[in-house]
């Protein structure tokens, strides 16, 4: 019978600690994090270490939880997913936001072209980058927490042959990432713009169907284009990929100021390294694809200014086409400018 008895105590134990762990679990408030990229990007790892410090400041105060590789959500329905109350912060690519808020392509313009990554950092962390983060919290309601994140420089890679000049690239079939302002570039460039998923853009490049890429040297070098007949690299900075910190304005809104400061304390210190290790990864990825044949070639600083300059006759029909606000417009070339670049 005491045995019996015994048993039934720690039955009753059992079953009250099981529904008090739950309970307790469930007061930490979720903070979930959606990423369409895998682990070992640089994105994700920059996250990782936001993440590592804002737990440093906020203790069992939140359950933050990364969901990698589209686990959740892609990119594209970051914005929505923020809406609907289905994740709290996102990190999408500006080429994922143009379609919702136009200005978020300026770096797409030929003003940008060519600009090398510090002085887009100048001109991205001033008052452009403020304008544009406050437009895009009014149309998105979300919160922007500062600085963006860097993926890297995007540039012209071929299979057929080698690109020294601009006059190279005529009439030359190349895949890119879609978006009015780079397709309008391109064609001005003499080059035929095509759309290519890039999951299938290996097979494309090997069977013809296009003769190079647009694209940064870190994502040529992890699909291996290399082994995809890749073997020319024309270095000429295209535009700066770069990743927008947000979250829900919902969720930002009904933190009390201690953890609204630990969030963006703690992004200032993520995004600072992840800047580094952005450009290091760039770097490394330029060493593997020159390891694996791949000849670079650069375009001399007085040729960019010229092609900029000449590029520069089409940024006011797309600016039009694109809906994109002229003040804005003005604001980044107002920076770049001051910046020291020329048009």
């Amino acid at each position: 019978m005491k045995i019996r008895k015994a048993l039934a105590l720690l039955g009753y134990a059992a079953a009250t600690i099981s529904v008090l762990a739950p309970a307790a679990a469930s007061s930490q408030e979720k903070f979930r994090i959606s990423l369409d990229t895998n682990p070992t990007h640089v994105r994700n790892q920059g996250v990782d270490i936001f993440a590592k410090e804002l737990k440093k400041r906020v203790g069992d105060k939140l359950d933050i939880e990364i969901y990698p590789s589209g686990q959740v959500y892609r990119d594209r329905d970051v914005p929505k997913a923020l809406r609907q109350n289905a994740i709290e912060m996102g990190v999408p690519g500006t080429w994922q936001l143009d379609g919702l808020v136009p200005n978020v392509a300026l770096q797409t313009l030929p003003m940008f072209y060519g600009v090398d990554p510090d002085t887009v950092h100048t001109v991205m962390d001033g008052k452009l980058g403020d304008s544009l983060n406050k437009r895009m919290e009014d149309r998105l309601k979300v919160k922007i927490l500062g600085k963006w994140a860097d993926l890297g420089m995007q540039h012209f890679y071929s299979t057929t042959k080698e690109i020294t000049s601009y006059d190279d690239l005529k009439g030359m079939k190349i895949r890119f990432s879609g978006g009015t302002a780079n397709a309008e570039r391109l064609k001005f460039q003499g080059v035929v713009p095509t759309l290519i998923p890039y999951p299938d853009l290996p097979l494309a490049m090997s069977q013809g169907v296009v003769q190079g890429v647009a694209t940064t040297h870190e994502s040529a070098a992890t699909a291996k284009l290399y082994d995809s007949g890749l073997k020319y690299a024309f270095e000429d900075n295209q535009f700066m990929g770069q990743y927008v910190p947000m979250i829900r304005l919902s969720f930002w809104d009904k933190q009390p100021k201690d953890i609204q400061d630990a969030i963006l304390e703690s992004w200032d210190i993520a995004v600072t390294q992840q800047r580094k290790m952005a450009g290091q990864a760039q770097q490394d990825a330029r060493q593997t694809l020159i390891d694996h044949g791949v000849k670079m070639a650069q375009p001399s600083p007085e040729s960019i200014a010229a092609m900029r300059s000449s590029l520069m006759s089409i940024q006011p029909g797309v600016i039009k086409e694109m809906k994109i606000d002229q003040d804005m417009a003005d604001i980044a070339m107002d920076e770049l400018r001051a910046a020291g670049v020329k048009f």
